[in-house]
């Protein structure tokens, strides 16, 4: 899989990523181009993995209960609408720049 860098906009693969910090839903990886930290949007992907719990939830509880049909399947749709659409805009943000090395220093 190819990660994009939003420092750099170079492309890399997740198995050039050394160095990572933070577990969950907040971690982040470093570029192993320019050394840039990145990050998720965490609102965007708890509202994914939010949409996808309350689609299953929906789908299995349509399964059950027949009655409640007018119900689950809206509930369905926009999960998976949503789902979608937080993956479409769910991409890597710059969370600490690169260091910059001062023409001083070298």
């Amino acid at each position: 899989m190819l990660l994009q860098c939003a420092f750099c906009h170079k492309s890399f693969s997740v198995a050039k990523v050394i160095q990572t910090r933070g577990k969950g839903i907040g971690a982040q990886i470093q570029c192993p181009k320019c050394q840039a930290w990145l990050g998720r949007h965490k609102s965007l992907t708890a509202g994914k993995i939010a949409g996808f719990y309350i689609a299953v939830f929906a789908a299995v509880a349509g399964y059950f209960m027949d009655n409640m049909m007018h119900i689950v399947t809206p509930t369905i749709i926009l999960s998976v609408i949503l789902v979608g659409v937080m993956h479409m805009m769910d991409h890597l943000i710059l969370i600490e720049p690169p260091e910059e090395v001062s023409s001083q220093d070298a």
